[in-house]
């Protein structure tokens, strides 16, 4: 699940740690030119240190390694590197190098027990920084080890981080006792985290309901204190399509577009997803425009935490409006370059399978695209074509293999199934069939039963339906594929478009297979009617009758796509005159599914109007109905756009000129 841990910014972490409480319970009054009780240091780490708290790093770090060259046993100044490493570079490795060089070298000064003699803030924020750290390297065994060790010495206690780490170990219980323990302890970051943290945990541990409960809680305690709210609406929208609540869901990740930046997390993508998912191309489209520009917004360190998270989102959405070859560019960058999941609950096998999915179902439509293209060109480009087709194919029967070699225990193959919990959050409705193929309808069909005598989740079984729908059909058992895809349709929401349309493929198909000539017709119209690109993603042939007659109804008779049936209830209807060329696929009733027109001038370098309609059939039939340029594809990315320059925030430049 994509539950996002609350993550506190840098400068106010760095406060929080200036201010920490520590042995000497008192609080003492510090007058300008006296040195900070507890932080004691020379006048270069001082300054070294101020620097980084007000986020101009670049200097901090020269100051540091200044203060380095005169002192090399400088705990502060290796602090103040580690800062800059964290903060500033994201460099997360080397910022726990240098931050444990200065814990080593402040022991070796004062030793491992601070006393209120001794400059203890220093222990204090070093302990502190190493906890995040080792968070964000997903270290979460060694954090609780430094949390223990703060929590020895210093007032008030961690708490409610605990709580997150514990439940990435997946030790619920003691998670949840960490968690309540925070909540008893009237801080209010302390009641933050926990409550976010309760959100992840009772999801992680199955119980939706109490998620869902938990995490519109923190939605309204947050909004209570009025806090930036983008996190909590980020959490509540994902519990809200665990329960299949998708208005609800949309809604609320509206208002997180306007709700301000947080560190982790971009509602744009949530929201381009879920169009995407509804079948609303065009508005996923706009939603996703906004993501790079959200994102360099963020802070530097966290502006690339989530990016093939983001990749995958723009994957998905390339894949069903047809740009198979755009969606492959960034798939292939996607399978070697994982996120970091120290902020979110998920378990990454779901990104890494998701991916492999998409980067297999893009290779088999770059594939059936080829073919396509084939039946329109000469004869002796076919050979070319077909070993185009066959490479494809071959690469997206690998990508196949990882994705199933990922799904290969019981865990998570059953639960890539339970769309919406904890171990399928991030999978796509549309995508699921795909698994059937990957790992076999006999084996796809026996982890659909068990997903489903686990779910009790109020429109869970409608899901179920569509999936053994088309691992029914995939075993060659079309009686039955049609009965469990009808009561699948009854039962699924409309904002589901995109399954949907799936399964009125696959149910067209049966029916078809089944000589139901009235039940093919209509769940072929509805398949058209949301998403014509379903049967090119399936492999499917749509069976049609004709009328018409001469060298391009020969051509578009070619198409892989398309086959002659006298007994469809589809019709294809070509007409050819001096100069232009129109062929057209009917529905039941004679309403028109799509049209394909071209003329002399339209032929795009084909050396016939023949060939032109053919080329342009496929392209226009088997297509969602959104016209985009190459150079909105590319502005998805944020590649053709001039962003923030990154090393704005490094240098903290406010004006034109640096200070």
């Amino acid at each position: 699940m994509r539950i996002r841990l609350h993550i506190v910014l840098a400068l106010a972490l760095l406060a929080t740690l200036v201010a920490a409480a520590a042995v000497a319970q008192n609080p003492v009054q510090i007058f300008p030119g006296e040195p900070e009780p507890g932080a004691e240091a020379n006048p270069e780490e001082t300054t070294a240190y101020e620097l980084a708290i007000e986020g101009q790093y670049i200097r901090a770090r020269n100051t540091a390694q200044q203060v380095l060259r005169a002192h090399p046993r400088s705990y502060v100044a290796h602090y103040v590197l580690g800062l800059v490493q964290s903060y500033a570079e994201a460099d997360f490795p080397r910022a726990l190098f240098e931050l444990n060089t200065a814990l080593r070298l402040y022991e070796a000064a004062h030793g491992t027990s601070p006393s209120a003699e001794s400059p203890w803030k220093w222990h204090s924020r070093l302990l502190r920084a190493l906890s995040e750290v080792h968070n964000n390297l997903e270290h979460y065994e060694e954090r609780l080890r430094i949390i223990a060790r703060y929590n020895e010495f210093y007032r008030p206690h961690i708490t409610a981080d605990r709580a997150w780490s514990l439940m990435k170990l997946g030790r619920y219980d003691e998670a949840r006792r960490a968690a309540q323990e925070a909540l008893a302890s009237g801080d209010d970051r302390e009641e933050t985290i926990a409550l976010t943290s309760l959100c992840a945990i009772e999801f992680e541990a199955g119980h939706d309901g109490a998620s869902y409960d938990v995490c519109r809680r923190a939605l309204e305690n947050a909004r209570g204190r009025g806090d930036n709210l983008t996190v909590e609406l980020a959490n509540f929208a994902e519990a809200s399509r665990s329960l299949f609540k998708l208005a609800e869901a949309e809604d609320t990740i509206h208002e997180a577009t306007t709700a301000g930046i947080t560190a982790n997390g971009n509602p744009w993508m949530d929201l381009g997803e879920l169009y995407t998912r509804e079948g609303r191309f065009v508005e996923a489209f706009h939603a996703l425009q906004e993501v790079p520009a959200y994102r360099m917004q963020r802070p530097a360190e966290y502006r690339d935490a989530d990016r093939n998270e983001t990749r995958r989102a723009l994957a998905g959405f390339l894949v069903v409006i047809d740009r198979p070859q755009d969606a492959l560019r960034i798939t292939e960058k996607a399978l070697v370059s994982p996120d970091r999941r120290a902020h979110q609950s998920r378990d990454p096998v779901q990104d890494r399978s998701i991916v492999a999915l998409l980067d297999r179902e893009a290779h088999l439509m770059a594939a059936e695209k080829r073919m396509e293209r084939a039946a329109s060109e000469s004869w002796w480009k076919w050979p070319g074509a077909f070993a185009t087709a066959s490479w494809l194919r071959f690469q997206a029967w690998m990508s196949g293999r990882k994705a199933a070699a990922l799904l290969s225990d019981n865990e998570h193959l059953v639960g890539a199934f339970r769309i919406g919990t904890a171990h399928s959050a991030v999978m796509p409705p549309w995508l699921v069939g795909d698994i059937t193929h990957v790992v076999g309808s006999g084996v796809a069909a026996e982890a659909i039963a068990r997903a489903r005598r686990v779910d009790h989740r109020s429109g869970a079984s409608a899901y179920y339906d569509a999936f053994a729908a088309e691992a029914a059909f995939a075993n060659g058992e079309s009686d039955r594929a049609r009965a469990i895809a009808i009561r699948a349709l009854r039962a699924l929401p409309e904002e589901e478009a995109l399954l949907r349309a799936r399964v009125q493929a696959i149910a067209a198909t049966a029916c078809m297979d089944l000589a139901d000539r009235a039940g093919a017709g209509a769940f072929y119209d509805g398949a058209f009617q949301v998403d014509p690109g379903v049967f090119r993603r399936l492999g499917l042939v749509v069976p049609v009758r004709v009328s018409g007659s001469g060298d391009a109804l020969d051509v578009v008779l070619d198409s892989p796509r398309i086959t002659r049936d006298d007994s469809s209830p589809l019709s294809l209807r070509v007409e050819s005159g001096s100069g232009t060329a129109r062929a057209c696929i009917l529905g039941s009733g004679d309403t028109v599914i799509g049209c394909a027109e071209v003329n002399r001038q339209t032929m795009r370098g084909q050396a016939t109007l023949a060939g032109a309609l053919g080329l342009a059939f496929n392209e226009e039939i088997f297509a969602p109905r959104i016209n985009l340029s190459q150079s909105d594809i590319t502005s998805l990315d944020g590649s053709n756009r001039v962003g923030r320059d990154p090393l704005r925030d490094l240098m903290n430049i406010t004006g034109d000129t640096a200070p």
